[in-house]
């Protein structure tokens, strides 16, 4: 990965927190919307499973370590969000998915995302979480989602698509391609 890569990935995570901290968090109180996670998500559908995981532990460390919850539960939470947006989002951007599309998916891994911390946070007996909040709080959760998805999806696609922090991906050459033969 290079400098300007991990550079924009500490950024990005550095500001979702922020954002999340002090204005999201307040604002949707008590609903669990997570910002970060969201990143993580979306980061995970355009770029792979590997980043995705990457991206997810990181965060959800970071996220851990500032909160008041055992520490590695949001972690491993969101390593497995980033997993599973990798697979998934593979399948959607073959498809063509567009920003509606690709939000909307984030949407649904978001709120499972938040819906299983929840009940890993209810059975370790953390404080105030329960496994009827974290069933109450699903749709809740999936529609804010969808919405901050529609602003979040378009930033990231773009971002990822930079020249500056892109990964040099290799391309393959089909055989009878007009372009190829010249």
């Amino acid at each position: 990965m290079t400098g300007s890569r991990i550079a924009s990935a500490v950024a990005g995570v550095i500001t979702a927190l922020l954002l999340q901290a002090s204005l999201l968090g307040p604002l949707t109180f008590p609903v669990p919307v997570s910002l970060p996670a969201l990143l993580v998500i979306v980061v995970g559908i355009y770029a792979g499973p590997g980043i995705g995981m990457a991206l997810g532990f990181a965060t959800g460390l970071l996220a851990d370590l500032g909160s008041d919850h055992p520490a590695g539960v949001q972690a491993l939470c969101w390593l497995a969000a980033g997993l599973a947006a990798g697979m998934l989002g593979g399948l959607a951007t073959q498809r063509g998915y567009g920003t509606r599309g690709v939000a909307a998916l984030a949407a649904l891994l978001g709120a499972a995302t938040s819906g299983v911390l929840g009940l890993v946070l209810a059975i370790l007996g953390s404080h105030a979480a329960t496994a009827v909040l974290a069933l109450t709080y699903l749709i809740p959760v999936g529609l804010t989602d969808a919405l901050l998805g529609l602003l979040v999806v378009p930033l990231v696609r773009n971002l990822l698509r930079a020249q500056g922090i892109r990964s040099p991906r290799p391309t393959a050459r089909l055989i009878g391609n007009a372009d190829a033969l010249g």
